[in-house]
């Protein structure tokens, strides 16, 4: 094994050799051969297994820990347990039939066999071995967190290379290892290297190696990282060896190449493919093949597939995680994760062959807890209460303010946990660069910090962090750094989500509401409507507590605005009349002047128009003495759509909504400007002033890409879509009605998917499709009536009513008609009350009945004659001009004239009376 001339010069006489009859025996109880033994143990050579047997030599404590296993006995039982002073030598015979270092490489520890097929890894194999071949590359380590599978793929890759290199790969394992000291005597042994009192380990490894073309595959290295300048000596002695390396951290050393080891790739919960898709991705083909080694006809199907998908995101795709719930035989994947809180002490392995620190999740994670230092583990464990991570400003700011960290640099201390892949690193584009935790990790993090004492505290502190960052964040979503301010709350999310769930769950209602307050601007811009609404009615029902009065009142106003803008009119009111109640009392006129607003947007609703007017002016009046333009600006905005959408008042509208609009740009406020425009672009379409409304709706559109805003991309196609239909493009303006329905079904709002929907079924009776747009209401009418939405029900009945009049039902047709003149009479809704006029005129000359369809007709153009072309969409035009020629015919004679002459001078209510009393034929 070594040269002749350094074996000449240190020859030791050792004890005659004393068969292992104990070995012997239990091979022979089991009916194996030398070469069962050997294929077992991944041992190259079968002949070395009767050497064991014969005294001739002894197996290395890799082979003697595989012979421990193989036979189920202790090395006590097996005869392995002889100490230096007793090992077998060669005879003396032997001694002299040394066989030269160039020839003994058949004796090298082998790679553990694998049991099971290897599932997933394909690209990562082909990029290590690529690597491995490179002739500059001498040392390559597989780096990532226990369990990651780094020993899997290290195994399959050496068992690749053995081609590659002509004397093979030698295996060392350091798991056992407790002292730096000792990785070099282990790789000797694993050379197959017996113990030479003269030269030391370092000088005999190189005395074998240094013309071997070898791969040296070293596994488990994290523990004893000390050792690692020990590595580059060898490789600058053994120019024709490489070295392959697993480790929880880096070597640090010249000659390392480092290649991370990422999870393995899971589905995305909320998009799940069909089950037979679900295999290409690796960690759910791996559960499924674990779980089969135990029940062979185990399938994934339709019922288990996304508690498999589940799991295997909430494992965070770790192979070591994935088995061991695979191997959880007593429960299915369904009753597993309802148990996944228990998750780090649940998954066990019962597998004698396991290594110890594999045996549990728990352990897997603690190996790498116990080689910290005091300062790392007190930095690791409260790294881990951030959800999803932190950038080093905000480590820096979090842990700077407080006297805890005594650590030094703190900087030091992360990129620590980082190298010892307790910590991932992930850089966004165009952001700072965060450090977070596998979620396995992460809980093995928490409950350290349980056990030390420290939970409540961190959490504590982790609390009143992120309220300073929302209210420090809030006033700035009002002006020019929305953007910048959006952004980084949005990194921030899963922590903001997880402070407000901790203050309401321990019942702190100060600093609950005081969360709910600032967070709630945030939460209307990016559409966290349903999830917000939960908090806001969590954080109300709270015991009261002597918190400020008027931070209660905007919580209560940003309470009822959700429950508005949900369609929960009852509870919308009830909210803005408490808060606009104790706003008075708290002074808050800013609030006050909010809460009159949206308490006038649920009376609209709810159809009293006068009280909702007289409110809508006084929270203008308040807005403007309160000196604060931004609420003025909405103030004016909520009027302003109210005087054009329910008292038809135009150029008092557009002047009050010029008005608001100048206020947002003077605030650099671009979700207000975007938001604002859209309600000018409705009253441009309403005005036939097409291209002011498309500029309008562009512009908006733009601002609410770059705010990256839903709610916002929500209302600008909307006024896209409405610009489309009115000008006739009714493909394209279904489009965009349909984009708008999913959005709003993302963001719950049933109000604007029933309202769409109706839009949609518009579009298809433009283009002829009665078929489709009768579906679409019967499919939305109840829901619209669950609302009260009275003005989208009568936009419903009008469909209707044209569905029953192109498909002939006349009689029908009125009635759905008649019923929508009576609801506009009280609204005062100009729209439909034009749309249902244009339909019973239709139905009267269908029917013949001439002197009353003429009497209507004159009437309608009282109300639209000159606006006709620019208040009707297209198709409704056609029907006007289709009625008027017909009219225009008919008053050629006198009576029809007369008829004509009556409408137009008639009074609604007159016009009610004789609609009411039209005959059927």
């Amino acid at each position: 094994m070594f040269s002749d001339q350094s074996m000449g010069a240190n020859n030791i006489t050792r004890k005659q050799p004393v068969p292992n009859l104990q070995l012997r025996n239990e091979r022979e109880k089991r009916g194996w051969t030398h070469k069962d033994v050997a294929d077992k143990i991944g041992l190259p050579d079968s002949h070395t297994v009767g050497r064991w047997e014969r005294g001739h030599s002894i197996p290395s404590p890799h082979y003697r820990q595989a012979l421990s296993r193989l036979f189920d006995k202790s090395l006590e039982e097996l005869n392995l347990l002889q100490s230096h002073e007793n090992e077998i030598a060669p005879s003396p015979v032997e001694e002299s039939e040394q066989v030269p270092a160039s020839q003994g490489s058949s004796g090298f520890a082998q790679p553990p066999p694998r049991f099971t097929s290897f599932v997933g890894r394909e690209h990562e194999l082909t990029e290590i071995y690529g690597l491995l071949i490179r002739p500059d590359i001498y040392l390559l380590t597989l780096l990532g967190t226990g369990g990651i599978g780094k020993t899997s793929l290290a195994t399959q890759i050496a068992f690749k290379m053995r081609e590659h290199f002509a004397d093979g790969v030698c295996f060392v394992s350091l798991a056992a290892l407790r002292d730096a000291e000792l990785v070099l005597p282990a790789i000797a042994d694993a050379l197959g290297i017996q113990g030479d009192s003269k030269l030391q380990p370092g000088a005999q490894i190189k005395a074998v190696l240094r013309e071997k073309h070898v791969l040296l595959y070293i596994d488990n290295f994290e523990h004893v990282v000390a050792a690692a300048p020990l590595l580059e000596d060898l490789l600058r002695a053994c120019s024709r060896v490489k070295m392959l390396v697993t480790s929880r951290e880096a070597l640090h050393l010249s000659a390392e190449r480092e290649y991370s080891i990422a999870p393995l790739e899971t589905p995305d919960v909320q998009q799940l493919p069909e089950p037979a898709a679900l295999m290409s991705y690796a960690s759910i083909a791996l559960f499924v093949q674990c779980v089969q080694a135990r029940q062979g006809n185990f399938k994934i199907t339709h019922n288990n597939a996304a508690a498999i998908a589940e799991l295997c995101v909430r494992l965070d795709g770790l192979p070591l995680a994935i088995e061991l719930a695979a191997r959880m035989k007593m429960l299915s994947p369904q009753a597993l994760l309802i148990r996944f809180s228990q998750r780090l002490r649940l998954l066990k392995s019962d597998l004698y062959l396991t290594d110890e620190r594999h045996r549990t999740l728990y352990q897997t994670i603690k190996w790498s807890y116990d080689l910290l230092n005091v300062h790392e583990q007190w930095l690791f464990r409260h790294l881990s209460i951030f959800v999803s991570g932190a950038t080093l400003e905000t480590i820096e700011a979090f842990f700077g303010a407080g006297e805890q960290w005594k650590g030094g640099d703190i900087l030091e201390g992360v990129l620590s946990l980082l190298n010892k892949s307790l910590l991932q690193q992930r850089e966004p584009e165009s952001e700072a660069p965060r450090f977070f935790m596998l979620d396995t990790i992460r809980e093995f993090g928490l409950d350290c910090l349980q056990t030390c004492h420290e939970l409540e505290e961190s959490k504590r502190t982790y609390a009143l962090y992120f309220l300073a960052e929302v209210e420090q964040a809030a006033p700035q979503l009002k002006g020019p750094q929305q953007a910048m301010w959006l952004q980084r709350l949005e990194q921030e999310l899963d922590d903001l989500r997880a402070v407000l769930n901790w203050l309401i769950e321990i019942k702190d209602v100060g600093l609950a509401l005081r969360f709910c307050e600032a967070f709630g601007k945030y939460c209307g811009l990016r559409g966290y409507w349903s999830e917000e609404q939960r908090w806001l009615k969590a954080a109300l029902a709270l015991p009261r507590q002597p918190e400020p009065q008027a931070i209660r009142a905007r919580v209560l106003r940003r309470a009822g605005h959700l429950a508005y803008r949900l369609r929960d009119l009852a509870a919308a009111r009830a909210l803005q009349e408490e808060s606009a109640r104790e706003s008075r009392e708290s002074g808050d006129q800013e609030n006050l002047a909010g809460a009159l607003s949206g308490l006038a947007h649920v009376l609209s609703r709810q159809n009293e128009i006068a009280a909702a007017a007289q409110l809508f002016r006084e929270s203008v009046q308040i807005a403007r003495q309160c000196g604060n333009g931004w609420v003025l600006a909405n103030a004016l905005e909520s009027m302003g759509r109210f005087i054009y959408r329910q008292e038809g008042k135009v150029d008092e509208a557009r002047a009050v909504l010029a008005e608001s609009l100048v206020l947002a740009r003077q605030l650099n406020d671009s979700e207000s400007i975007a938001r604002f425009l859209t309600t000018l672009v409705d009253l441009e379409i309403a005005e036939g002033n097409m291209r002011q409304a498309e500029e309008m709706a562009q512009e908006s559109y733009d601002l609410a890409q770059q705010l990256g805003t839903r709610p916002l991309i929500a209302l600008a196609l909307d006024a896209l879509g409405d610009i489309a239909f009115f000008e006739a493009n009714y493909e394209q303006a279904k489009q965009r009605f349909e984009q708008r329905i999913t959005m709003a079904r993302d963001l719950g709002d049933v109000s604007t998917i029933t309202r769409r929907a109706l839009r949609v079924a518009d579009c298809a009776l433009a283009q002829g499709d009665v078929v489709q747009a009768a579906r679409l209401i019967e499919e939305n009418l109840e829901s619209l009536y669950q609302q009260k939405d009275r003005a989208a029900i009568m936009t419903a009945q009008n469909i209707r009513g044209d569905v029953q009049r192109k498909n002939g039902a006349v009689t029908e047709a009125i009635d759905l008609y008649r019923g929508v003149l009576m609801q506009c009479s009280v609204s005062g809704d100009r729209r439909n009350r034009a749309r249902c006029l244009i339909g019973l005129v239709h139905c009267l000359l269908l029917q013949e009945h001439m002197e009353q369809a003429v009497y209507l007709f004159g009437y309608m153009e009282g109300e639209i004659g000159s606006k006709a072309r620019k208040s009707l969409y297209l198709a409704q035009y056609t029907d006007y001009k289709w009625a008027e020629e017909k009219v225009q015919i008919l008053a050629a004679e006198a009576r029809y004239a007369q008829a004509r002459d009556a409408g137009r001078g008639a009074s609604l209510e007159e016009v009610m009376k004789r609609v009411n009393c039209i005959a059927y034929d």
